[in-house]
């Protein structure tokens, strides 16, 4: 029967430590993706969102200054609503040099889990000063019910 010293073989602390150094790298990872701060160098979640919720509905409000309602598509499709569009690029002429350019231009599409179930036929949404707010009603199932306490 062989016996280590505790540490021993060399090998081991060094693979304890790799795995520490590991699962530090996968918290921070996982930090900046749910918090919404940048996933990969110069690429960010776009657009920003806000979901938030009262008794009857759920609200969310998307930044998407420069978009065009008509550039926008929305659908829901079980608990998650769908934004799709299109932030276009200015026409600033064939022979423009940038020095820099920090806002994202393309196609985006944004998947936002909804906390529980919707009436799809009870959606409404608007734009207004680069902000889409849109409105869902609950489903009536999901919505608080009022619960009568007797006493006696």
């Amino acid at each position: 029967m062989t016996i280590w010293r505790w540490g021993s073989p060399p090998g081991w602390r060094n693979a304890f430590q790799e795995v520490e150094r590991l699962q530090r790298e996968m918290n921070r990872l996982w930090d900046q993706v749910s918090s919404g701060r940048v996933f990969a160098e110069g690429s960010r979640i776009f657009p920003p969102v806000i979901v938030s919720e009262d008794n009857e509905y759920y609200y969310v409000r998307a930044e998407l200054p420069g978009v065009k309602a008509e550039d926008l598509d929305l659908s829901v499709v079980n608990d998650q609503l769908i934004l799709r569009g299109e932030k276009k690029t200015t026409e600033e002429g064939e022979k423009v040099n940038y020095h820099r350019k920090e806002r994202e231009e393309g196609v985006f599409r944004r998947v936002i889990a909804l906390p529980a179930r919707v009436n799809v036929d009870k959606v409404e949404a608007k734009t207004q000063n680069g902000i889409l707010t849109v409105k869902l009603a609950k489903a009536e199932e999901v919505k608080p019910k009022p619960i009568q306490i007797q006493t006696g």
